[in-house]
């Protein structure tokens, strides 16, 4: 009887070990879930604050200041901002990191193949080039066009959170940045003068756009239909854009020629402008 009572609670023993190690598994398990939980929560706050911190620093950014600068400026002269002081031209107007859209810069637009949108003066050629590539057996598509200031300015912000969540500091975020997306203000898609086509067959916007048989059509008869490409990968250092071999700015038929013979950006056309005015 005592050797059967020492095997009954040897059985006991072990089956209270096993009960308490099951308990201190589920237990151990409870806290890791509780652990990864709240680093999630944490990462969640982190993100958000960086967010919100993005986002009021850029109202500091340099560009950004400048842009207040001049239109307070302005104000205090109690006259409307000219894009560029000589040229007066609509079709010629200078938008870049320097040359901001003035506060009351009026704007009319009309719809284009369906979503998109542009200045109404520039309809009907984007409807002839379109159409001209179409009848050659291309397959080009309007990627982008007309954009309210709202939606630059989510493009900008998105793309600087892009950078600082591969660890660039605030200010080299915002930098790079503005070489692919213009800050806000600064878009010429927010007056209505640029779109962006790409082929069909492939939408990346990377520098392989150019290789396709619709952008080297376009890059050689847009200016028939008074387009330019406007950052073209040699004049960087003048447009501070990078290379984008589907951004088509309209400058008008006479001159559009005299950029492409020339080939100035639209930057160095206006130079070219002012040291020839009469």
């Amino acid at each position: 009887m005592k050797k059967g009572k020492r095997i009954k609670d040897s059985k006991q023993q072990i089956l209270v070990k096993k009960s308490l190690i099951i308990i201190f598994l589920i237990l151990l398990i409870i806290n890791m879930i509780l652990l990864i939980l709240r680093g999630i929560k944490f990462i969640k706050n982190k993100i958000n604050d960086e967010t919100v911190e993005t986002f009021s620093s850029l109202e500091k950014n340099e560009n950004i200041r400048k842009i207040d600068e001049v239109n307070e400026k302005d104000k205090n002269n109690g006259k409307d901002t000219e894009i560029n002081n000589i040229i007066t031209d609509w079709k010629l107007i200078l938008i870049n990191k320097d040359n901001i859209i003035p506060n009351d810069y009026q704007l009319e637009v009309q719809e284009i193949e369906g979503i998109h949108k542009a200045d109404y003066r520039i309809v009907e050629q984007i409807k002839k080039m379109l159409n001209d590539a179409r009848k050659q057996g291309l397959d080009p598509i309007i990627c982008s066009s007309y954009r309210t200031k709202e939606f630059q300015e989510n493009l900008f912000y998105n793309k600087v959170k892009y950078y600082l969540k591969l660890g660039y500091t605030q200010q080299k975020a915002e930098e790079e940045a503005s070489y692919w997306v213009t800050i806000p203000r600064t878009s010429e898609h927010e007056v209505g003068l640029a779109i962006d086509i790409v082929s069909k067959k492939y939408q990346i916007l990377d520098k392989k756009q150019e290789e396709t048989k619709v952008q080297k059509w376009l890059i050689e008869h847009c200016t028939d239909y008074g387009f330019v490409l406007r950052y073209p990968t040699e004049k960087k250092d003048i447009t501070k854009i990078n290379y984008e071999p589907w951004h088509y700015r309209y400058v008008g038929l006479e001159h559009a020629k005299i950029m492409k013979e020339k080939n100035f950006c639209l930057e160095e056309y206006i130079e070219y402008l002012k040291e020839n005015k009469n």
